[in-house]
């Protein structure tokens, strides 16, 4: 597992030439963050923070590499605006919640399902002092109100439970449909990291994928969803017939470009391209290392 993080850290585009000190980097804030017994507090962007400790891979990965879905988290900050509501479906420790809350300045509304995860959710929100644009339920977001199994040893990759003979650690989670979530919200951007279960989410926020002010929705489709009832191509062509459409993002540039199918690891759909990439011209530019993006 060193390994193969290793390889990603090196790989990463934001490290691709400066190799030697993304290493140097990984080793000396890894022996850190391994033999420390307490939280510690790394600098992000902006002016943000997160907190991070042994354990948490996802909220690591972004110290190693200066922001880990760089170009995703790009096109966030500079789509959003103060005035915007932004949903974090599967929030985990927060990483884009801190983004757009932090940077940003829009309100963001945050689901996290683990308990011991959402404990860290709220930590970093607390320590941004974004409680007063956050909203945080410790719950899943499926396709209506049920209590469902979930894995929640597994950090990052914790899921919805439909294997009988699964024998990992377990929690019972409360699950409610985006629909009936939304009812006195107006969400401008969607964040679906939901493991797999993203079908499920899509086939609850009927109303909700129709509403004028959402634009944007930031998907994991990994092919995780293919486990489920619903596949990931059940997925897109849902989207398609409500008139979103898959593009890629140049954050150097701040240009989208349409793509025929979802990428193999997050795929942003937008819908009003016209409206999106004006948006993106007009955004302030954010502080990446050294450089004005």
């Amino acid at each position: 597992m060193k390994l193969k993080t290793i390889n990603t850290v090196l790989n990463h585009p934001l490290n691709s030439d400066r190799k030697f000190k993304a290493l140097f980097s990984f080793l000396k804030r890894g022996v850190m963050i391994r033999l420390h017994k307490h939280p510690m507090i790394y600098p992000f962007i902006a002016d943000t923070a997160l907190v991070v400790e042994k354990g948490m891979s996802s909220a690591e990965l972004q110290i190693y590499t200066g922001l880990y879905d760089h170009v995703e988290m790009l096109f966030l900050m500079h789509y959003l605006r103060p005035e915007d509501t932004f949903v974090d479906i599967g929030a985990n420790v927060g990483v884009y919640s801190v983004l757009a809350g932090g940077v940003t300045g829009a309100k963001s509304i945050s689901f996290e399902p683990i308990p011991s995860t959402f404990a860290n959710l709220k930590r970093n929100i607390v320590y941004n002092n974004l409680q007063d644009r956050t909203e945080l339920f410790n719950m899943g977001v499926g396709d209506k109100e049920e209590t469902l199994v979930f894995s929640n040893a597994l950090d990052a990759i914790n899921h919805v439970i439909t294997d009988g003979n699964y024998s990992g650690s377990v929690t019972n989670v409360p699950v409610n449909s985006l629909d009936n979530l939304m009812k006195n919200r107006t969400p401008n951007f969607l964040k679906i990291d939901v493991e797999g279960f993203e079908a499920n989410v899509i086939n609850g926020a009927t109303e909700t994928l129709n509403r004028p002010e959402l634009k944007v929705i930031m998907m994991e489709t990994n092919g995780l969803s293919d486990q489920y009832e619903f596949g990931q191509n059940y997925i897109h062509d849902k989207l398609l017939a409500i008139g979103f459409r898959p593009y890629n993002y140049n954050p150097y540039q701040r240009t989208i470009s349409q793509i025929e199918k979802p990428n193999p690891d997050n795929t942003i759909y937008i819908k009003d391209s016209g409206f999106v990439q004006q948006r993106l011209k007009t955004g302030k530019k954010v502080k990446l290392r050294d450089q004005m993006i």
